[in-house]
Parts: C-alpha cells; structure tokens; sequence
C-alpha cells in the first residue's frame, strides 16, 4: 500500500478521525509508520512475516499494561481488513529519543530502566511462548550472525582488525554452551532510539518498538546500555535490577559480546542497503569498550 491507500484504509476504519496533519516514517527496518496530528501512530509491516509478530506484540505490552509502571509503553489497537492484519495504532508517548546520558537524571533513570526490565524479564514465558513468542538468539543465530560478518565485512577490515573481530565472536561462540542461563521475555532492541525521555523532567518517559521482542538471554537487554552509555551505568541499571540472576556472569556476557553487537548490526544493515559502513568509528569504539573491561 502506498502512503494514500493507507490513509484510506485508516478513514474506513476510524470514520471519526479528522486528519490535520500526516507524518510518514519509511526509515525504520520492520515498518512503513505514518503518525497522524502528532498523536496517533500507525504501524504498517513491511513484509508478511512482521503482522503475525505485531499481534504477539500486541499481547506482550498488554501483559506489561498489568503492572504499575514509571515508564509508559505502547497500548495497541490492532485493525484488519477482511480478517488479515494490516497495522496497529497506539497513541503517541511524549518524548524524545534518547541520545546522551547527559540528557537524564541518570541515577533516576537506572532505578527506571531497572524497574521495567525486572517487570518484563520476569512475565509469564509460557503463555508469552503460546501466543508465538519466539526464540531468535539462537546459537545458530549467532553463527549465521558471524558467518555474515565473515562475508560481507571482513573483507574491508585488515588482518588485524578481521582478527579482533573473530576473537569476539569466537571468545563467545565457543563457551555458549557452558553458561546455561535461564531465558526470559526481552525487548530486544533497547537503544537510544527506542527509549524517549522528558525534557523538561530529564526522566524517562517511554519505551517503544517491540518489534524484536522475543524469549532470550536476559543480558542482550543490557547491551544498548552498554554501547551507548558505557560500563558504569550498566552496572548502575543491573542495581535496580530485581532478578535471581548472578549479575556478574550477566554483564560479563555483556561487556565481552551483547553490548558490542551494535556495531556489527548497522555494519550489516549498510551494506545491505549499499552504503558504506564507516569501519573507523566502529572499531575506535569496540576497542575502547574493550579496554574497559
């Protein structure tokens, strides 16, 4: 559908909707978004595979609505044509996406960000499986993850920056299978992006984009933290983090992978689409992440 038959679709199904304003969002990797008078955000998966996980989406926020949370997530309207799924609606969280720590009351906003991933690593697995929650971060995941590495960016990387690289995800890879962690329900992609603060309060005021919302290593949670914040405030976030889980093996697992993979994911994504990665700025980083271990 192109932006016009969507604002159709949208009048059939909310009659009562006046539009002053259109803004549309095609950038994202999962979903075409259109946000009407800065309130209403439409959500319109881009491949088939995206509107069976909107509806499990849909499921996981409404079982986090239960709980009394500081920081507000999303409440979708799923709306469908014909009996097939064609996008979610939910009214716009105030805030902006978070850039720089400097931004927030950090001490507040680890005790916030805490506080929301006890609650959501510590909801019903079972009945988050049975309405197709799904395991993505497999080991095979992880394989086929590096093997593309190996194909489609090592060859642009020198002998001693390929060898740094295969150090992290063989140091990984080959001792998976010693730490049998439990699992539980996670974001998946909680990063700046997806985090919105209050300006004005300098406190967290949302969470979004669930999109990669599956049942994995609670520690991947941690890594937006990791990448874009550093090290100390991890640890400042895992204090306030209420779960029967050994913390030091937890951000170990954060600290020597998860919280290095940002790189290598929007490495991929432009030379998917592409661009031309900006290798430099990755490694400087990785390495200097690596030196504060």
């Amino acid at each position: 559908m192109d932006v016009n038959a969507k604002i159709h679709f949208l009048l059939n199904v909310m009659p009562a909707l006046s539009i002053e304003s259109i803004e549309e969002i095609s950038r994202g990797w999962d979903h075409d978004i259109i946000i009407i008078n800065q309130s209403y955000v439409f959500r319109f998966p881009k491949k088939k595979e995206g509107l069976h996980r909107l509806e499990t989406e849909a499921y996981l926020l409404s079982k986090l609505h239960e709980h009394n949370l500081s920081i507000q997530v999303p409440h979708y309207e799923l709306f469908y044509k014909e009996e097939r799924l064609v996008c979610s609606m939910h009214k716009k969280i105030d805030g902006e996406p978070l850039e720089k720590l400097e931004q927030l009351n950090s001490a507040e906003a680890a005790v916030q960000l805490g506080t929301f991933l006890t609650t959501l690593h510590t909801l019903n697995t079972e009945k988050l499986l049975q309405q197709g929650l799904k395991t993505i971060h497999t080991q095979r995941y992880w394989e086929n993850f590096y093997a593309e590495i190996t194909s489609k960016i090592s060859p642009f990387l020198r002998s001693s920056e390929q060898k740094e690289v295969r150090m992290i995800f063989n140091r990984f890879l080959s001792n998976r299978e010693k730490h049998m962690y439990p699992t539980a329900p996670i974001h998946g992609d909680l990063t700046g992006g997806n985090i919105l603060y209050n300006s004005a309060s300098k406190n967290i005021s949302g969470i979004i984009d669930f999109t990669d919302a599956q049942i994995s290593d609670p520690a991947f949670d941690f890594a937006g933290f990791y990448w874009e914040h550093g090290p100390q405030f991890t640890r400042e976030v895992l204090e306030h983090y209420q779960v029967s889980l050994p913390k030091e093996e937890l951000f170990h697992r954060v600290s020597a992978f998860y919280g290095l993979q940002p790189v290598f994911h929007e490495w991929l994504h432009t030379a998917n689409e592409k661009s031309d990665p900006n290798f430099e700025i990755g490694l400087d980083k990785l390495r200097r992440l690596q030196s504060l271990q």
